[in-house]
């Protein structure tokens, strides 16, 4: 029986160092943080009234960006709501790089080790929505709501998504839930979703089709890669020549040329206005606006650059630090075809969340129209700019 004894006590005390390791090892894994966190006991939104969409698999990601932390520094700065986030912090790292594949597989092993961990769903459906996978990042918000029937910013954002992606019986059932926690949060993403459909809805690309009367203030230039060499693509030619369209008809109108470097050490910016500065006369001529040998260019003094710009929510950023410092308020965006609706609905967006009072109209250049996903896109790029899509943009309503 002594044996016995022994035999169960030195069992139970191997039981409880097993035990005792598992602990540590998940502390140390997890910083020795509780990342579970804490949710209300009782919900506004017992039961939600709409169905909450099922986990997703990984997606397909596409080629990230080879630069790595030298782009990680470029505006917007990604994934913002979540830098004090320890065990978020090198995926958003990730997410600044555009190391796509990396980020989206690190992320989904952090959902299945911390499932409680609900930021790890919140800046999941960030990275999602930024990389169109609109499916993805419903069910990352979904996955927050099944623990948080009233979580703000996974209600508001998935009614957002809903509604651009069709189903509207569905927004408005989520926007009924926010309506139900947060008045404030409802009312003001209501009149987003108003804005931009009227914004998107809006003729965009023609400013330039007649000459007369033009009198715009400032003509903004979106950034285009330029060529591994560091030369100008065919692309970023046309949209020279579209802004010095409206340089020519409006001669007192200031040129910001925005793009940061972002695929070569050269950023799209000083490019394209290295290539203004030198063919300006050149591409008047071809344009027709002025008879051959003509001494008619761009100065220098009428340039201004924003060179840290990542995206098109970027461009308007740093187009804006001019704008607002010079007091402009009749703005020319020179873009592609196929970019202009984007372009022109992202800086009323900007304009408007700031209250700063700006007309904005927009010259496209080539012919590669708008594709499917733009008409979506848009929607995303919007809310950026507006302020109405990261999770500290939602903190303000916070009880």
């Amino acid at each position: 029986m002594g044996d016995d004894r022994m035999k169960q006590k030195e069992t139970s005390i191997i039981a409880l160092l097993a035990v005792t390791c598992i602990l540590a090892s998940l502390l140390t894994a997890c910083g020795g943080e509780n990342l579970a966190e804490p949710v209300p006991t009782a919900f506004v939104n017992e039961t939600l009234p709409f169905v909450l969409a099922d986990p997703m698999p990984v997606p397909e990601a596409k080629d990230g960006s080879d630069r790595g932390e030298a782009i990680e520094q470029l505006v917007p700065m990604y994934g913002a709501s979540f830098e004090d986030d320890k065990y978020l912090a090198e995926d958003v790292k990730l997410f600044r790089q555009w190391q796509w594949a990396e980020l989206y597989a690190s992320l989904d092993q952090k959902t299945r080790e911390e499932p409680l961990h609900l930021n790890t769903f919140r800046l999941q459906a960030e990275v999602y929505l930024t990389n169109s996978k609109y499916n993805e990042a419903l069910a990352a918000l979904d996955s927050v709501l099944r623990v948080n029937p009233d979580d703000i910013y996974a209600l508001g954002l998935s009614a957002y998504i809903k509604h651009f992606m069709g189903n509207e019986d569905q927004s408005q059932q989520r926007l009924q839930a926010l309506k139900n926690v947060s008045e404030p949060c409802y009312s003001d993403l209501t009149a987003l979703i108003e804005k931009v459909d009227r914004w998107r809805s809006e003729e965009a690309g023609n400013a330039l089709e007649s000459t007369d009367g033009l009198d715009f203030d400032v003509i903004v230039v979106l950034g285009v890669s330029p060529t591994a060499t560091g030369g100008l693509s065919a692309s970023g030619v046309l949209r020279l020549k579209e802004a010095v369209k409206g340089a020519y008809y409006c001669p007192d109108a200031k040129i910001i040329i925005s793009g940061g470097a972002i695929d070569y050490d050269f950023s799209e910016a000083e490019t394209m206005k290295d290539y203004l500065l030198k063919h300006s006369t050149e591409l008047a001529i071809a344009l027709g606006l002025e008879p051959e040998g003509s001494a008619w260019c761009i100065s220098e003094e009428r340039i201004l650059l924003d060179t840290e710009a990542r995206d098109t929510v970027g461009n308007a950023i740093g187009a804006f630090k001019h704008i607002e410092e010079l007091d402009l308020h009749n703005l020319l965006i020179a873009a592609s075809t196929g970019h202009v609706m984007r372009g022109q609905t992202i800086f009323n967006a900007l304009a408007d969340g700031k209250g700063y009072p700006i007309e904005v109209h927009s010259s496209g250049s080539g012919n590669v129209e708008a594709g499917a996903n733009e008409y979506k896109y848009v929607y995303v790029g919007a809310a950026r700019a507006y302020g109405l899509l990261t999770l500290d943009d939602y903190r303000q309503y916070q009880p």
